[in-house]
């Protein structure tokens, strides 16, 4: 897939009589949704018969230069910058559509997947006593759950984790961290300590998670470990995505 082909069709629809700008834009969208959102593009918005507009996931990082065509912010230029989206002359820049992906990179990345996600199903069975003892020996991997968390966008964000308990005698807790752009980090939910220096999060309870991101979209997925029997010797595991409410 390619800009080049992008513009063809628009092209191809006008020529096969299709004018309502509305319907114009849900059929773009319907038909380069998904590969426009890997360019970093979350919507095409047809403006007219000759203009259409890109919003951008992301803020313009640096102005296009001139590589043979005009840009800026005049009803002339084939390319007009803005913070989030971009305005393209649709006659002048089927003559060099790799001008659109050039314009795109000038943009920074907001990230893949959402600012929220949801994992409904959250437990950790407590530890039996040679578990415990194990543990403490530094051996062993024994039940607990875990989240993991992916930045891709070009800026850093903090998260904050929502623990949610059914039972109502239980208060919920939370915690922040840092995700780093680019990076990824895996938190053993057995770990978290609370202020006092106990487990943040109480054994054997049912919960659910939730994990809002602050600055940049993430993707979210759990992970649960549970070993069971004499010795532990049976052990189940399950990854799941979050749901993202978004």
């Amino acid at each position: 897939m390619t800009f080049g082909t992008l513009l063809t069709t628009i092209r191809d629809y006008q020529h096969a009589g299709i004018s309502n700008l509305e319907t114009l834009t849900t059929l773009i969208n319907d038909t380069f949704g998904d590969w426009l959102a890997s360019q970093g593009v979350s919507h095409l918005a047809m403006l007219d018969a000759h203009r259409f507009c890109l919003n951008v996931r992301g803020q313009l990082k640096q102005e296009l230069p001139a590589k043979g065509i005009h840009v800026g912010r005049s009803s002339q230029a084939h390319i007009e910058q803005h913070s989030r989206f971009l305005v393209v002359a649709l006659d002048e820049v089927a003559e060099t559509p790799e001008a659109l992906a050039d314009a795109l990179n000038c943009y920074s990345s907001d990230g893949d997947g959402a600012y929220a996600w949801v994992i409904p199903d959250g437990y950790m069975a407590a530890l039996t006593s040679a578990e415990q003892e194990w543990e403490a020996q530094g051996g062993g991997y024994f039940s607990h759950e875990s989240i993991c968390i992916s930045n891709t966008a070009d800026i850093d964000t903090r998260c904050f984790l929502e623990v949610l308990y059914e039972d109502i005698s239980l208060d919920n807790v939370s915690c922040e961290f840092e995700v780093p752009a680019h990076r990824s980090v895996h938190y053993r939910l057995d770990k978290l300590k609370a202020e006092n220096g106990e487990p943040l999060i109480a054994k054997d309870a049912p919960v659910s998670y939730k994990i809002t991101s602050r600055d940049a979209r993430v993707v979210v997925q759990g992970s649960r470990i549970l070993t069971s029997g004499e010795d532990s010797m049976f052990a189940s595991f399950g990854t799941v995505m979050a749901w993202c409410p978004q």
